[in-house]
């Protein structure tokens, strides 16, 4: 068997919790949510809300992108036969 490399990135429970600001903001946006009576109003929050979700989902990806090009070097670890 050749060399091989093995990366582990740990993660806690508490990286993943929702923040007190994302729990009032969940709250406001399901009751302007559920407050909507016209469909195409409705349907403008939705595409707001698609648009808001990928901007995030971009940020998330560049910034991991850095963290383990960064920690890359600080966490590999090379095992041999």
């Amino acid at each position: 068997m050749s060399d091989f490399e093995l990366i582990e990135v740990p993660f806690d429970s508490d990286d993943f919790s929702a923040s007190l600001e994302d729990e009032f903001i969940t709250a406001k946006v399901t009751r302007d949510l559920e407050a909507v009576t016209d469909i195409n109003q409705l349907r403008a929050g939705a595409i707001k809300l698609l648009q808001l979700a990928m901007m995030r989902q971009a940020v998330i990806r560049g910034l991991i992108k850095r963290i383990a090009t960064l920690e890359t070097d600080v966490i590999r670890t090379r095992y041999t036969e």
